[in-house]
């Protein structure tokens, strides 16, 4: 059995590779080829913890997954846990690889995904919200994959630190919403930092933080704007985010609204402006899994 480490999986999944895997995830989740039961969820004193089982032709994977907000004075991301691969034929263990790294890397690749299927690979200016982790894997995918003529990053302390690290534009809120062509909001903001009123005309909005139902990233104006909403499940994003739940109660949310398996498969164009809401699902976790250990075992 293989243990990888963070340092493995930036060498096995470059940007190229980590978008063709997250392509092939969501065209098998939505031809019905993944068996992947409604994962676990243990929320205690602000922790969030998450269970994740995926089986697919190529794997069988399990992610423990933890969203724990006061690593950051640990000096551990917010985001940590575990992936354990199997064979989906005969269960011998493949590999254990960590969490952090492979879900930043697999959430940043659908992001950028969603922007190609959206934007395309030339993108203007790309705005990216928050200074965690998926901040960075988020910017760094997108240099690797995408053609941004420039960068800004704005969060509530240590994006200066950030756009020194990436090359990208220290800025402010409202200056990164205006100038943006595309946005990634990635924070642990409950409250919306995307607002609609300052978007350009024409914009694609990622957004991955978010993902209980009392939380927004997204306000009202954002989301009546869009023409299309993207998901990457409409099961999970229907159970789980207050950017889907609570703007499809009050009817704000008025777009068009496909996945992003069946954007893929069926080849739609996607009218912009246009938002994709992610919730992360296992089936990610599970081809980035297969894309990175498969030339290995």
């Amino acid at each position: 059995m293989k243990v990888l480490t963070d340092q493995d999986l930036l060498n096995l999944l470059p940007p190229e590779k980590a978008v063709s895997a997250m392509k092939e995830a969501f065209s098998l989740l939505w031809r019905g080829e993944v068996i992947s039961p409604q994962r676990t969820v243990v929320t205690q004193k602000g922790d969030w913890w998450g269970v994740m089982p995926c089986k697919t032709r190529y794997l069988f994977t399990v992610k423990v997954v933890a969203v724990i907000p006061g690593n950051r004075e640990r000096g551990l991301p917010s985001v940590n846990g575990a992936v354990l691969a199997l064979s989906p034929d005969t269960a011998e263990p493949l590999a254990v690889l960590p969490g952090a790294t492979l879900t930043a890397l697999r959430t940043s690749a659908t992001s950028v995904l969603s922007t190609e299927i959206a934007v395309g690979r030339k993108v203007g200016v790309l705005g990216v919200i928050g200074a965690g982790q998926e901040a960075e894997f988020h910017i760094r995918m997108a240099q690797g994959y995408l053609s941004p003529s420039r960068v800004l990053v704005t969060a509530r302390k240590s994006h200066v630190e950030l756009a020194r690290r990436t090359g990208a534009e220290a800025v402010e809120l409202d200056t990164l919403l205006r100038e943006a062509d595309v946005i990634f909001a990635t924070t642990s903001s409950t409250s919306p930092v995307v607002k609609g009123s300052l978007l350009k005309d024409g914009f694609h909005v990622a957004s991955i933080g978010a993902h209980t139902p009392d939380a927004r990233e997204l306000d009202d104006d954002a989301i009546r704007r869009a023409r299309t909403y993207i998901v990457d499940s409409l099961e999970a994003v229907s159970r789980e985010s207050g950017d889907y739940i609570q703007p499809a109660r009050s009817g704000a949310l008025g777009a068009k609204v496909l996945e992003l398996g069946e954007i893929l498969v069926k080849g739609i164009r996607v009218e912009r402006p246009s938002i994709f809401k992610s919730v992360g699902v296992a089936v990610q976790d599970n081809l980035a899994t297969y894309y990175a250990i498969k030339e290995l075992v």
